[in-house]
């Protein structure tokens, strides 16, 4: 007799081959998950932007086990009459009427949502960002769970680089009332763990962000100082501190960058931009030191994980190490002024006892945290056990 598999809904509105950034590393590691677990989970992803042909055909082709649906969040405009009575006047009317902050849903996408839920009869929902909780809203009979991401109250206040932000208290007060949709929410940070544990009267999980343990031989290191970082706001203006303040003061020291970055990046004689790159391992192996010197921004920093994992020191500010799971002793050295910054750059490529020791403290944190070996049991008895 042939097993009953489980059946789970999982969605993120991008398209996860669409760039490098830490939600899509967040998503496609999810999907590999669910990609190893096919005899026991039967999976559809579902998503709504950012997709084409080649990603399709490139999504089907890695993730062989797993249903993809594509969903767009307007419906077909081919009668443009009944697009707008339909879609368009509803949302409308909805924002004239509830003012929404968070929620990005429109009653046309969850309709369409919803019906896709019903016709399939999942026993899990996995929703990505609690921008899209308003999807799970009146449906029964199924286990709802939040991937938040990131704490969207603060993000909000962040993206406002110092001008007043309106009504704060509503927007948090949406954002509690869209996690309450949920039976489970889910954070990698354990910051916001403690918020939303104390605001909400759902069961809140730390799923920290995790990585297959990788080989760590750096036998040498072509690169002294590493920065590996998309081109969001947060990073644009951190990288510009760095350069500003920082680089000064460590003249002859190259900076090798990564990513999109780089496409806002001024030539300057000590930064190297080598733009995106297919396989950041052969970087790691190569570099000594990272640096992530951010000023803004929430939540858990990918790269900063990334170099803990094969055993870089990591010279940040406060900000690149929220939601870890401690602050001293991790491999991560956090300072804010740009003359302690420097210092510390110089200590680590200067002093090699120094740089073995907090390159051990890395390694230790993070395979005492971030394994992927160890997320995977918790999600495995989770949707199998």
């Amino acid at each position: 007799m042939t097993k009953k598999r489980t059946k789970v809904l999982y969605y993120m509105a991008e398209n996860p081959f669409w760039s490098k950034a830490g939600n899509l590393t967040r998503c496609l590691q999810m999907l590999q998950y669910f990609q190893s677990r096919s005899a026991d989970l039967d999976v559809s992803f579902v998503s709504s932007i950012n997709w084409n042909k080649d990603d399709e055909e490139r999504f089907r082709e890695t993730f062989t086990s797993i249903n993809l649906l594509i969903e767009p969040f307007k419906s077909s405009k081919s009668n443009r009459i009944k697009y707008f009575l339909t879609d368009k006047l509803p949302w409308m009317l909805k924002r004239l009427f509830t003012n929404p902050r968070v929620n990005r849903v429109s009653p046309s996408f969850k309709s369409r949502f919803q019906k896709i839920v019903k016709d399939h009869g999942f026993d899990h929902l996995v929703i990505s960002y609690v921008e899209f909780g308003e999807l799970v809203v009146g449906l029964e009979n199924v286990n709802k769970i939040v991937d938040t991401h990131d704490f969207f109250t603060l993000q909000k206040i962040q993206k406002s680089e110092g001008k007043k932000v309106n009504n704060v208290q509503h927007i948090f007060a949406e954002e509690m009332e869209l996690l309450k949709s949920f039976d489970e929410i889910w954070t990698y940070s354990i910051e916001e763990q403690y918020i939303f544990n104390q605001f909400t009267e759902q069961y809140v999980d730390l799923i920290p962000l995790s990585f297959p343990k990788p080989i760590r031989n750096r036998d040498h290191s072509d690169y002294d100082l590493v920065y590996v970082a998309s081109d969001n706001p947060h990073n644009l203006k951190s990288i510009s501190w760095f350069i500003q303040e920082v680089l000064p003061k460590i003249k002859g020291t190259k900076v090798h960058v990564f990513g999109k970055i780089c496409r806002a990046i001024p030539d300057c004689e000590q930064i190297v931009k080598h733009g995106l790159v297919d396989d950041l391992d052969a970087v790691y192996k190569r570099s000594k030191v990272a640096i992530c010197p951010m000023l803004t921004g929430t939540g858990i920093k990918v790269k900063v994980l990334e170099a803990l994992s094969y055993g870089i020191p990591v010279v940040t500010t406060r900000r690149g190490v929220d939601g870890l799971m401690n602050k001293i002793n991790n491999g991560c050295i956090w300072v804010d002024s740009p003359e302690d910054f420097a210092a510390e750059i110089r200590a680590l490529l200067q002093d090699k006892t120094h740089y073995d020791k907090v390159s051990i403290e890395a390694t230790q944190f993070f395979d005492s945290f971030y394994l992927q070996e160890n997320e995977w049991k918790m999600f495995d008895r989770k949707f199998i056990n």
